[in-house]
């Protein structure tokens, strides 16, 4: 029988890596100030429209802006963390990059807990270097 598993996709810290991981969170950034000041212009001129013709309307507008806004500078707050995180990485020591899944063979004997164990797949610059699986298959 196959059954998946979580396998922890890891990659060795590089000049490289880093500088991409930095870049992207970067562009992260900028893509939120952007759509900041977009929300933050269309709001206005909504709100003009609305303190004209209806208070109740202009006032449930402005809690909608504040909430938006507040996800915003959440996510602000999350991305600066993000960043100081990538800066702060040592050359050569490993970074989790994500999670794949993956499929196992288990068969009546077998020890669930070795098969279904973490598997790891180590890269270097997006090149595989290393398969950690405390399952390998064996011929039978």
């Amino acid at each position: 029988m196959v059954v998946n598993r979580q396998i922890v996709l890891k990659a060795i810290v590089t000049p490289r890596l880093k500088e991409e991981l930095i870049a992207e969170v970067r562009e992260a950034m900028d893509r939120v100030n952007e759509t900041q000041d977009q929300l933050e212009m269309q709001s206005r001129r909504v709100m003009l429209e609305l303190q004209r013709t209806d208070l109740n309307r202009a006032m449930a507008f402005r809690q909608q802006i504040d909430a938006e806004k507040r996800k915003h500078k959440d996510l602000k707050d999350d991305l600066d963390e993000r960043l100081k995180e990538y800066e702060g990485l040592e050359m050569g020591s490993e970074f989790v990059r994500g999670l794949l899944e993956g499929h196992v063979e288990i068969n009546p004997g077998d020890n669930l807990k070795e098969k279904l164990g973490q598997a790891e797949i180590l890269t270097e610059d997006d090149i595989i270097r290393e398969i950690r699986d405390p399952a390998p298959t064996a011929a039978r």
